[in-house]
């Protein structure tokens, strides 16, 4: 089951063995720091301090295409240092897939409830989505904060980053939760080559 009626093609490399072919990049969700991360930008001005938020969990919509089709649905996405659960639903609340990530490895549940079991969680997503992307980025990428070799390339008016480049991808922030310097992100769309995937974070929660 796909995310909409139009959902994207899985790439033959993607199709087989399911079990090591559906999830990509959670294990390396852990690599969170609380220390804050500064960045000097191009024309020579500074972006504010961030602090990372270690655990989390987010509510949202996503949508992801390869320049073609595209594919539309919800996420709700629960991060620790050694824990992920993220649910996929198709855009009316049907459960597409539940991903699970832990010390001892990697479990999808798909809706059908086929369970699918892996030493770690680094090629599955890619066969939801029908894209590929650095999910281990992706706490950097909803804080608005610059993992280790990426860079800050425009701030908005607010002095937060606006566009971030990280291993190729673009990272675009068009909104914010709040006006507060420390607030997150509540829209930014990631984009290379023709491949694009738009979050829209509906609800953010700070966990313990």
């Amino acid at each position: 089951m796909k995310l909409s009626a139009h959902p994207l093609p899985v790439r033959p490399r993607l199709a087989a063995p399911l079990a090591l072919m559906l999830v990509t990049g959670l294990m390396a969700l852990q690599g969170c720091a609380t220390r804050p991360i500064e960045r000097t930008e191009p024309n020579g001005s500074v972006a504010p301090a961030r602090s990372m938020v270690p655990a989390f969990e987010l509510y949202g919509r996503l949508s992801a295409s390869d320049g073609t089709e595209a594919a539309h649905g919800q996420f709700h996405w629960r991060h620790t240092p050694d824990h992920d659960r993220l649910t996929v639903s198709t855009p009316l609340g049907q459960i597409v897939a539940q991903l699970t990530r832990n010390a001892a490895g990697a479990v999808l549940v798909l809706a059908d409830g086929k369970r699918l079991e892996a030493s770690d969680a680094n090629t599955m997503l890619p066969a939801v989505l029908g894209v590929e992307a650095p999910l281990e980025a992706l706490p950097n990428w909803v804080q608005a904060i610059p993992r280790s070799g990426a860079r800050v390339l425009g701030l908005e008016s607010g002095g937060r980053p606006a566009r971030i480049g990280d291993s190729g991808w673009i990272i675009d922030y068009g909104e914010y939760a709040t006006p507060l310097p420390d607030a997150v992100p509540r829209r930014l769309e990631a984009s290379r080559g023709d491949t694009r995937i738009r979050l829209i974070i509906d609800e953010w929660n700070r966990l313990p």
